[in-house]
């Protein structure tokens, strides 16, 4: 099959997709909003907001193994359904327990779609055109994810409508992938988590992985939390959100390029260091949009894509042929520091005030460029193997996609 038929072929998996990310986009951003409306203390936002990541977690190690009882179709098309009615259901009951527990379900229905989906794609691809296929992913998610932000100022968040676009955007999402004609895959999604191993053999990956998570998170899950806490009105806030996302869309390709060109632990360090400056001078400057929009934007510019690069530096100390087996692990990782990323901000913003959302995604990445530096001093540079390029939130079988997409001559 030529590369334009391929793409034609699962054209139906990234429109679903599309409206998927749209309305997650926008609910995320909008629970914010609501929340502080509401008068949920910031603590228990974060508490809200972190159930999301660990309902995440959860799916990624258990519906790998329903999608071979039950079949890609039925799994995804349950999950979206499921991901739409607790969409619909945070307006009936406006209490943090309620939206804790939908928020856990929403994530474990999440981490369903994006691994059936990442595995229809491994199964379809060639290895002559995986990278192409997981660009476009990367590029529907990431798009997908600041579409939604744009429709935060188009209705009231006080009432229902907003809930109702981002019920209905993800109902959609199930018909393109219900009517879908390709087979579906048969190869298993490994689970198999070695946490030990992982930090053995790449100590300074894992602490970017887990931490670029936090970082992720806390931006995804209390962002417009801080943006409405500075007085920023529901359009600016969908503004903001969407300055956050889509600097890493920019940058996500140039710096894997000179990451496969410099050493990678150097690339790491200044990466992880330029996003802790960013964060820093956004503080003096919380009330200013102009200027606090470049900054944030700069900020989500470097850490988004440290993903991508703690996974490549991975990659470069393990064996060849073991990245998916690795994967497991690097995705467990992240999903801690995904939880334990908005638990945080949300103490420091009750603490310090809304500074105290910039405060603590300084602080993510300062053991980063510290941990960086005595790497870079007091280590040798491994044997780099090719930039890994995965969206910030994947699955392991992105894992399996992107171990391909690799030249094997």
């Amino acid at each position: 099959m030529s590369e334009r038929s391929l793409v034609g072929a699962v054209s139906p998996l990234f429109i679903g997709l599309a409206f998927l990310m749209v309305g997650n986009g926008l609910i995320g951003s909008l629970l914010g909003i609501r929340a502080a409306s509401e008068g949920f203390p910031t603590s228990i936002i974060g508490v809200v907001m972190a159930l999301y990541y660990v309902g995440f977690l959860v799916g990624s190690l258990k519906i790998p193994g329903w999608l071979t009882s039950v079949g890609h179709i039925r799994v995804f098309s349950g999950l979206a359904s499921l991901a739409a009615a607790t969409t619909l259901s945070y307006v009936i009951v406006l209490a943090p327990i309620s939206w804790g527990v939908l928020r856990f379900v929403a994530g474990l229905c999440m981490s369903g779609l994006y691994v059936t989906v990442e595995s229809w794609l491994n199964d379809r691809a060639s290895n002559a055109t995986r990278g192409r296929l997981l660009s476009i992913y990367m590029l529907v998610v990431t798009l997908g994810l600041a579409a939604g932000q744009f429709l935060l100022g188009s209705a009231d968040p006080s009432g229902t409508k907003l809930f109702l676009v981002a019920g209905i955007l993800t109902s959609l999402g199930v018909v393109p992938v219900a009517l879908i004609k390709i087979p579906t895959p048969s190869r298993p999604i490994p689970v198999e988590v070695s946490i030990g191993a992982l930090v053995k053999k790449a100590p300074l990956g894992v602490v970017a992985v887990a931490l670029s998570g936090a970082a992720g998170s806390s931006i995804l899950a209390l962002g417009a939390v801080f943006a409405t806490a500075v007085g920023m009105e529901p359009g600016k806030v969908g503004l903001f959100m969407a300055a956050s996302l889509a600097g890493a869309v920019i940058t996500q390709y140039p710096l894997g390029y000179l990451s496969d060109r410099f050493p990678r632990r150097r690339v790491i360090l200044v990466v992880a260091g330029g996003a802790v400056v960013a964060a820093v001078l956004a503080i003096p400057v919380a009330s200013d949009n102009g200027t606090l929009f470049i900054l944030m934007s700069l900020y989500g510019a470097l850490a988004f894509p440290m993903y991508s690069l703690a996974v490549s530096h991975i990659n470069d100390v393990i064996p060849e042929d073991q990245l998916v087996q690795t994967a497991a692990g690097i995705v467990f990782v992240f999903g801690i520091g995904s939880v334990v990323g908005p638990l945080t901000i949300s103490v420091a913003m009750t603490v310090f005030g809304p500074v105290g959302y910039l405060w603590g995604l300084a602080a993510f990445f300062l053991p980063v460029t510290v941990y960086a530096l005595v790497r870079v001093v007091f280590r040798a540079p491994p044997i780099q193997r090719r930039f890994i390029n995965l969206p910030h939130r994947s699955s392991t079988a992105a894992a399996m996609l992107a171990d391909r997409s690799r030249e094997k001559h």
